[in-house]
């Protein structure tokens, strides 16, 4: 993981430029020009796991945390804590975390 990275692995993020919503699957730094970037799990049916996802890397510049209930995983009320990769895996439906 880079060390001053703003997010982390199993975060919920919004870009601003595509408006869309996914969850971190992975944190890199980009060679040119050196930028944080996320890989990004994103539901193919706009607010729902159900069904298949696609990724996408996103720039560190272009990303906010994401409000996006219908995509937030279940987490005990109050819980302010990342998703870990074996929930992810069951989100996603993806061995290949």
């Amino acid at each position: 993981m880079i060390v001053h990275a703003k997010f982390f692995t199993g975060v919920l993020l919004h870009n601003r430029n595509t408006h869309e919503d996914g969850l971190v699957t992975r944190v890199y730094e980009s060679r040119q020009p050196r930028e944080t970037m996320y890989q990004v799990a994103v539901p193919i049916r706009r607010d729902t796991w159900a069904g298949r996802h696609y990724v996408s890397d996103w720039a560190e510049s272009t990303l906010e945390f994401s409000d996006n209930a219908a995509l937030a995983p279940n987490k005990p009320s109050g819980a302010s804590r990342s998703v870990t990769n074996a929930e992810l895996r069951n989100i996603l439906g993806d061995s290949q975390l």
